[in-house]
């Protein structure tokens, strides 16, 4: 019986790994937009933006309401998670690293004049 229950688990882990396609395209054509706005800040700090906000709407909306209520599969959760990559998280540069980085522009620059 419990075999029998892992390989139904199984199966619906690969059949969601399969789904898992459409966000995949998605993706390549976000990192696409991206590059097409290579040259403008703005641009990509909205593409910035709105990733963090579907992110988070996705934590909050979707994924909270869904945790596992067992030990369990909390248990198996949890336990992917360490597996397969960790916590997703969005990091955000800090004001300091923007200025850090200026700085290390300017002293390129007048060391190559």
């Amino acid at each position: 019986m419990a075999q029998t229950e892992i390989q139904s688990q199984n199966q619906s882990q690969q059949e969601q790994i399969t789904d898992l396609s459409d966000i995949e395209a998605i993706s390549d054509r976000i990192w696409q937009i991206a590059t097409e706005q290579q040259e403008n800040p703005v641009g990509l700090l909205q593409i910035l933006r709105i990733l963090e906000a579907t992110h988070k709407r996705i934590r909050d909306d979707l994924f909270q309401p869904a945790l596992p209520i067992s030990r369990h599969e909390l248990f198996n959760l949890l336990r992917d998670i360490e597996t397969n990559g960790g916590w997703p998280h969005i990091y955000r540069m800090k004001v300091h690293e923007i200025c850090r980085y200026l700085e290390q522009e300017e002293e390129d620059v007048e060391e190559s004049t």
